[in-house]
């Protein structure tokens, strides 16, 4: 599906979005924000306030963070999944407002079946009726995209859940991300503070992301590779997907029967009824798999997308939100934890880096390490039972942020999962040994950095374009023996910086030709008061005291001269410096 917004500085103007802008400005204003409105909106200034809403909290005593979440939820479902999506990204709004917006719940009212009928027909071109033999009208759950009814397909019986994307709703979250686009790029170019949040670039990913989600094709692709990744886990049950009855507005998958983990948690009669210890232990592997083995990971593990079966099998819910990581990220971390693990701080900090945007640190080596060393006391060197993967993620987080360092967003999505998915476990199981779990893995990593099958694979994939290049090389050095033998070889040698030896090379030279004039004038002044040649004044020769001054006034000059240009040099060469410097980094 398409980018959801055009990247422009300007508001589709019908009268729908713009009292829906309105509308936005006046909740954003009552929320506690009323001086961004006032300074980057001043004509809302001049339009009375329309907005009476009935049982709204008294926020006035929260914090910034706390009212923003409160912002969110009264915004409506875009503006709720936009914060969903910044709490997995604390690189871009900061820890504080990060951890405030998983707090984040949104209310959508389910639409009504009709609704979902038309849409159902209107996707796969036949009646409802002609598809499924039953299906329930009222919604097993209703979110701001879409709704799940459970049904019963007629080819064969085989019961399943329907998730319908919401009618219109693509046009709603495309008119709420233009505006959300407009009031970005007000913010990002009226206030340096807000530029460095970097709006804009948020609202851009979350569009990007939120077209991903719209699209039920995506999700059913998500789920089957899901599925063939995790087909070997025998803990582990992935429900079906029906392709013939699958697309970008609905998705049809087996219906899976189980008691959600958020449910089990609250409830202490269905905590009696499951084996906690080991469908703690089986979810946590299943995540650690996920992300070390495959690179392909459930991205919100959260208790409300996992069920819980009653033969103590996990099953996984909502594919929406996936996370992807490279084999040299995931090595890169487990070498940062087995560092850790080893007391070794050096190599820890060296892993650490590569796991940043940077991959590079331009201040206080010392101190970064002796806050890293400082980390390892503080958790590492604990009894097993006391050892949480979590904390160790959350204080790694922090430590990079206070020395300036943004860890890269594909690892933040992993670090998220690691500490949901422990949370839950520790829950279900408080002896749960995380830490431990993850051993297996680092071994695993470093068996397979050191297969030869690797390597002989990676030869063999990179065989038929050396073949090529051996087969091209006879007639490549026949052409260059060619043109040496007719003299038409041309060798070009590229120079950096000789202009500056130039430079130094001729300003030597003006100096000294300089000095050598006023040592002449100086000498020829002495000579002509020594020999007091007239016209004498008082028995002093004033050509001779007047070459003697002039000497004097030119050896002034031609040293302020000098201090001048060298602090042009200088300047010149600092900027070139950071040019050199700006190029590394760019290229």
């Amino acid at each position: 599906m398409e980018n959801l917004i055009t990247k422009s500085f300007h508001i589709n103007r019908d009268l729908r979005t713009l009292r829906r802008f309105w509308n936005i400005l006046e909740i954003v204003a009552s929320c506690g924000f009323r001086e961004l409105v006032s300074v980057y909106f001043p004509e809302h200034r001049h339009r009375k306030s329309s907005r009476k809403r009935k049982n709204m909290p008294d926020i006035s005593a929260l914090d910034r963070p706390a009212r923003l979440r409160h912002m969110l939820e009264e915004l409506g479902p875009t503006f709720v999944k936009l914060g969903q999506i910044l709490s997995t990204r604390p690189d871009m709004i900061g820890n504080v407002y990060a951890e405030e917006l998983k707090n984040l719940t949104e209310h959508v009212t389910p639409v009504d079946f009709s609704e979902i009928k038309k849409i159902i027909e209107a996707e796969t071109g036949r009646k409802i009726e002609e598809i499924f033999s039953s299906f329930d009208e009222t919604p097993l759950a209703s979110a701001s995209i879409g709704q799940v009814h459970k049904a019963v397909l007629r080819c064969n019986g085989q019961c399943v859940a329907v998730k319908v994307r919401r009618p219109g709703v693509t046009e709603i979250i495309k008119e709420d991300l233009e505006i959300m686009h407009f009031i970005a790029s007000r913010l990002e170019s009226g206030s340096n503070s807000a530029a460095k949040f970097r709006p804009v670039k948020i609202v851009e990913e979350f569009s990007h992301s939120l077209a991903r989600e719209l699209d039920y094709m995506v999700e059913a692709a998500n789920l089957t590779r899901f599925a063939a990744d995790s087909a070997k886990d025998v803990h582990i049950k992935t429900a079906q997907v029906f392709f013939d009855y699958t697309t970008s507005a609905m998705l049809t998958m087996e219906f899976i029967s189980g008691d959600s983990a958020g449910k089990i948690q609250q409830n202490p009669a269905l905590r009696e009824k499951y084996d906690l210890e080991k469908i703690a232990e089986h979810g946590v592997n299943s995540l650690l798999h996920q992300i070390f083995i495959a690179g392909f990971f459930h991205a919100d593990p959260h208790p409300g997308n996992i069920l819980i079966l009653p033969d103590n099998r996990l099953c996984f819910i909502d594919f929406g939100m996936m996370g992807r990581i490279a084999q040299r990220e995931r090595r890169t971390f487990l070498k940062t934890l087995s560092c850790m693990l080893d007391n070794d701080i050096p190599g820890m900090v060296d892993h650490a880096l590569k796991m940043t945007v940077r991959s590079h640190f331009n201040g206080n080596r010392l101190t970064l390490e002796r806050d890293a060393a400082d980390l390892v006391d503080a958790n590492i060197n604990l009894p097993l039972d006391r050892l949480s993967l979590a904390k160790i993620l959350n204080d790694l987080l922090k430590m990079l942020d206070a020395h300036g360092l943004a860890l890269r967003p594909e690892l933040y999505m992993m670090f998220k999962s690691l500490m949901t998915i422990e949370h839950l476990g520790k829950d279900f199981y408080p002896d749960l040994k995380i830490v431990e779990m993850v051993k297996p893995f680092l071994a695993t990593a470093k068996f397979k950095a050191l297969d030869p099958r690797r390597f002989f694979r990676r030869f063999f994939n990179d065989l038929e374009d050396n073949t090529e290049i051996l087969q091209n090389l006879p007639g490549t050095a026949g052409s260059i023996l060619t043109q040496l033998e007719e003299g038409s070889f041309t060798l070009r040698i590229e120079h950096h910086r000789l202009n500056d030896i130039e430079e130094t090379l001729y300003l030597t030279g003006e100096r000294l030709s300089r000095a050598l004039l006023l040592a002449a004038l100086f000498l020829g002044s002495a000579l002509m008061i020594v020999a007091k040649i007239p016209p004498v004044w008082e028995g002093i020769p004033l050509i001779g005291m007047g070459g003697f001054l002039i000497s004097g006034i030119l050896s002034i000059y031609a040293l302020w001269y000098d201090h001048r240009q060298r602090i042009k040099f200088l300047r010149i060469r600092t900027a070139q410096k950071l040019e050199d410097e700006f190029r590394k980094k760019i290229f």
